[in-house]
């Protein structure tokens, strides 16, 4: 249909409803003594609208929204009555159909186009105001008309600005909602969101419900978020933001909430890993030691309460029970190689290191056995057995001669290497020669 005879109609159904209203109302004072034959007309490059108020001034401040309400319906006038046109060839059974298939545009959008920036009262060619009584009430209002030029090339031009804006808002709401597997950070998921949320009011077709579904899908996102550990070592704790399978950045500083014992000294970030150092040499063992980290984005609260145990890396060791010695080869002076048989007790869950065992029997040279290197972890007794191949007094070490033994074991932390030693004295030995 012709859109100016659309407008024509429109203009005869306004001119209709303005006459049955007016009938309840007298005309008291006007602007000029004949109405002018552009009120309430149709001219061609121009737009007539009417301001409603109280007074003159109401009345003429709601003109420049009605000229750009009409520069808007008659935009949308041309875009919804604007088609288009794609010819596809289909082959059916070998059978060539030459089809038409028509698109119509979409509805058009109350964008924030530049051209109607430029819109003042100033530009009017003409104007005319009329005050009004109700016959009834003895209300009074005002009617402030004016004629405003505006020509077909300035309402193509208004075309071609919306059309390319309308493009850009179509191509960012796609890049949005088209990549959403995409995204590596919590930062662009809560942007995304307010992008979709801007695009969401501006559309009003189907591209909204899009918009929607974009932020509903974001949004369920946020509210998946997992802090996960990766390292929690004593001094150390790295974590990471996870949705599903996949971890994602942030550049969010959280909030803590930790044990009274617990210094935070750095908070850094490296790709997905959130890295927090601090200190802990204040705290207690028998306490629950720990760091509670906080995120918000947006209405979505994040947070994950970090354990650590201060004796982790702690290793004590100790000799448990006796110690057993049989000789593998003797003779009749001396034993030359014997099978030792240890019980450590372990204090501590961290493993360690037992580096070297040095035996005293009094008024005997030490024995000294080197480069053990045998690991243990956990609490509890770990059984350490080990062949000797070194000469000893055969009479004099002979628990029947002397049933007791003292000695050092040197063991170290696997996690730190700190070394360490534990002195055992008058140990009970049992030796089967």
């Amino acid at each position: 249909m012709n859109i100016k005879y659309l407008k024509l109609i429109f203009v005869a159904i306004l001119s209709l409803l303005l006459t049955n209203a007016f009938s309840q109302e007298k005309v008291i004072d006007k602007s000029k003594k004949k109405k002018p034959a552009w009120v309430n007309a149709t001219i061609k490059d121009y737009i007539i609208v009417t301001g409603r108020g109280k007074t003159v001034d109401e009345a003429k401040s709601q003109v420049l929204p009605e000229i750009r309400k009409e520069i808007m319906n008659s935009v949308a006038i041309y875009v919804r009555s604007s088609s288009e046109i794609t010819i596809e060839n289909e082959n059916k059974n070998n059978v060539i159909n030459t089809i038409e298939k028509f698109k119509n545009t979409s509805t058009l959008q109350t964008a924030d186009i530049p051209a109607l920036k430029g819109l003042s009262l100033n530009k009017a060619e003409d104007y005319y105001w009329e005050k009004f009584q109700d016959k009834k009430t003895k209300e009074v209002t005002v009617a402030y008309h004016v004629k405003y030029p505006f020509s077909e090339a300035e309402m193509q031009k208004i075309i071609r600005q919306f059309e390319k804006q309308d493009q850009e808002m179509t191509d960012k709401l796609n890049s949005i909602v088209d990549h959403i597997d995409e995204i590596k950070s919590i930062d662009e998921i809560y942007t995304d969101i307010k992008e979709l949320q801007n695009l969401e009011d501006y559309f009003v077709d189907q591209r909204k419900e899009k918009a929607q579904m974009g932020i509903i899908r974001l949004k369920d996102m946020l509210k998946s978020i997992e802090l996960v550990p990766i390292e929690n070592t004593l001094g150390r704790l790295v974590y990471a933001f996870k949705i599903g399978e996949k971890y994602y950045a942030s550049s969010k500083k959280p909030k803590y909430k930790n044990s009274e014992c617990v210094t935070i000294t750095s908070k850094t970030t490296k790709g997905y890993e959130q890295i927090i150092e601090y200190e802990y040499e204040d705290c207690m063992e028998d306490e629950q030691n720990q760091i509670t980290v906080k995120y918000k984005f947006g209405n979505t609260r994040v947070e994950k309460t970090f354990y650590f145990d201060i004796t982790s890396n702690m290793v004590q060791a100790f000799v448990r029970g006796d110690i057993i010695m049989k000789a593998l080869d003797k003779d009749a002076d001396n034993v030359n190689t014997f099978k030792l048989d240890m019980t450590l007790g372990s204090k501590y869950d961290a493993p360690f290191i037992v580096d070297k065992i040095v035996l005293k029997w009094s008024n005997l040279p030490p024995v000294t056995i080197d480069n053990i290197n045998q690991e243990f972890a956990g609490k509890g007794t770990h059984n350490l057995i080990l062949t000797v191949n070194q000469q000893i007094d055969l009479k004099k070490t002979s628990s029947k001669n002397k049933p007791s033994i003292d000695g050092t074991i040197y063991f170290k932390s696997k996690a730190t290497g700190e070394t360490k030693r534990y002195n055992f004295y008058g140990q009970n030995v049992e030796t089967d020669w």
